[in-house]
């Protein structure tokens, strides 16, 4: 008679319960190597270098990019040619009725902005060929270029004022006056960008028209 071996269930158990303690163990070792890898990649690249986290890389995109600025009215020129332009009187460097001087527009915060724009502390760069200029806002009666100020602060919403700080927020909007000490003549393309100190720029590219009026409209 041939007898069977029966398979012994202890030893069974037995290599079941040593599968499940490797297992264990190479979970833990995974987990503590991740966790030393975030940890040295902390180290690496601290925080304010461009190896961010994704987290960091995306909170730091939407601020970058919520204070949006945009002119809903377009840009008109000014000759430059000293006199009270839209209320406040302007006194240029050199006089020159045959180009533009001086230059109007106004700004007012994008749909999706949520914070306030410091205007206070902007600033504006006028650039035409090899002529660049960065220009500082000055809150006199009287602008003398080249620099610019805020001459109009309102509210698009009917029966709704602005305040009066430098903080572009919300729905208002604040009309600048802009003049360079260079001067833009028929034909010639200049860029102007208003440069918030914590928002995003807004660069704007314009061409003279052939002809120079008294308000010259440069879309």
């Amino acid at each position: 008679m041939v007898m069977r071996r029966r398979p012994i269930q202890g030893n069974e158990n037995a290599f079941t319960g040593l599968e499940l303690v490797i297992l264990l163990v190479v979970g833990i070792l995974v987990i503590s190597y991740l966790g030393y890898g975030e940890l040295s990649h902390s180290k690496i690249h601290p925080p304010g270098t461009q190896q961010k986290p994704k987290q960091g890389m995306l909170f730091n995109d939407v601020v970058a990019t919520s204070n949006l600025i945009t002119d809903p009215g377009g840009m008109v020129g000014y000759p430059a040619v000293d006199g009270v332009i839209d209320g406040f009187p302007v006194q240029f460097r050199s006089q020159n009725p045959q180009a533009l001087g001086a230059f109007e527009l106004t700004i007012q915060p994008f749909m999706m902005t949520t914070g306030s724009i410091d205007l206070g502390h902007a600033s504006v760069f006028w650039v035409s060929g090899n002529d660049q200029e960065k220009l500082s806002l000055v809150q006199t009666p009287v602008l003398i270029c080249p620099n610019w100020t805020i001459t109009q602060k309102s509210n698009y919403i009917p029966m709704k004022g602005a305040d009066q700080d430098l903080l572009l927020e919300g729905s208002e909007q604040f009309t600048i006056l802009v003049c360079p000490a260079g001067h833009a003549a028929p034909n010639q393309q200049f860029t102007l960008t208003v440069a918030p100190e914590n928002g995003q720029i807004l660069p704007l590219t314009r061409t003279v028209p052939p002809g120079i009026t008294p308000v010259t409209i440069l879309g």
